[in-house]
């Protein structure tokens, strides 16, 4: 009886030990306790996050706010307006594959390993190595490229500020460089705070991001002083293809800053070793950060291509290679001035959330 009892104990994961074999002393683990033991591990971390705060780091490294902003040059360059409005919705799409099933993986097995375990299991003894091993590689230098351009992206806003107040400005790479270099060393400071402190550092953080992208989408619409207010449905939904490649294929090169943009999800995955209740919270962060980004990162992207004025002009302008929407948009200098102050602080968030991962 206490053998079916313990049996029934056990969490419903992706088990290493044999059929019908069950971890030493499992009657006095908890249940977090007993899914890393089923999956071959000992419990080593604090499991001080909770689904909110794995949420908010997850988000927090999306930035979606700020990510937009950085990458938009990228995409109006292939594929113009369409880019904000077809170009998200088709390429979200499959993002959104990828995230649920990442989060069906990460229900059955929720470990800091995360995508590389994950690979070794899927792929059997045969592979499972050398699939663990390609897919930890190149998580790794995601990761370790990753942070530094987002911090480029960090620097580059802050530096534009410099250029929107003096016109004769003009930022050089050296200075962005280590501008950059700053930022990266004050990020790796706060990621070694103690983990308690960390989730609550996310969690405000990604409070003030969701407010601030809920503002922004208000003003955009509010701020602009053209006439008509918007572009017509035939521009903001139009191929502008300033590419020597067929309109399709400029499309699909559009998604590159929609992806960059709609990363990060992945973050629950690998903080499941420190998040309580993991087999439930971990699947649901990553999929609430997946369509929430989706849902709000359509919305933003769609006000942007009806109130942008002038592509091509976008790409003459220094300061545009930084802040496309900022330059173009049908909205008051001071409008841009401001704005861009929570943006650079919600850009310095999701820098700071990927060295959590080495800290």
């Amino acid at each position: 009886m206490a053998g079916d009892e313990e049996a029934l104990a056990m969490p419903q994961v992706t088990s290493v030990l044999p059929i019908g074999d069950l971890p030493d002393h499992i009657a006095g683990m908890s249940v977090d306790e007993q899914t890393l033991a089923a999956l071959g591990y000992k419990q080593e971390f604090k499991r001080e996050f909770s689904a909110w705060s794995t949420f908010a780091v997850s988000f927090a490294v999306m930035g979606l706010l700020p990510s937009i902003g950085t990458t938009m040059w990228y995409g109006l360059g292939y594929a113009g307006p369409a880019a904000n409005t077809w170009g998200w919705l088709l390429s979200v799409f499959f993002v959104l594959c990828v995230a649920m099933s990442m989060a069906e993986l990460a229900s059955s097995m929720p470990t800091s390993g995360g995508l590389y375990y994950a690979a070794t299991v899927l792929s059997g003894p045969k592979y499972g190595p050398f699939a663990a091993w390609i897919t930890g590689w190149a998580n790794w230098l995601v990761q370790v490229t990753g942070a530094p351009s987002v911090g480029y992206g960090c620097a580059g806003m802050i530096l534009a500020v410099a250029s929107m107040r003096n016109p004769d400005y003009v930022p050089t790479d050296w200075q962005t460089f280590l501008l950059k270099v700053f930022i990266m060393i004050t990020q790796s400071c706060l990621s070694s705070m103690p983990t308690r402190w960390i989730a609550n550092f996310n969690s405000v953080g990604s409070i003030i991001n969701v407010a601030c992208l809920i503002i922004t989408i208000i003003i955009i619409p509010s701020a602009t002083t053209a006439t008509p207010k918007f572009q017509p449905s035939d521009f903001a939904w139009g191929i502008e293809n300033f590419t020597d490649w067929p309109d399709g294929a400029a499309m699909l090169m559009s998604f590159l800053a929609i992806t960059w943009t709609m990363s990060g999800y992945d973050s629950s995955f690998h903080l499941s070793e420190e998040c309580s209740n993991a087999s439930v919270a971990t699947p649901r962060s990553i999929v609430m950060t997946a369509v929430s980004g989706s849902i709000f990162g359509f919305i933003l992207n769609t006000l942007i291509a009806y109130n942008i004025q002038d592509v091509e002009a976008i790409f003459e302008s220094d300061l545009a290679r930084q802040q496309p929407q900022k330059s173009k948009l049908n909205s008051p200098a001071n409008y841009h001035r401001v704005n861009l102050g929570p943006r650079i602080s919600l850009k310095f968030s999701p820098n700071q959330s990927p060295l959590l991962f080495y800290a």
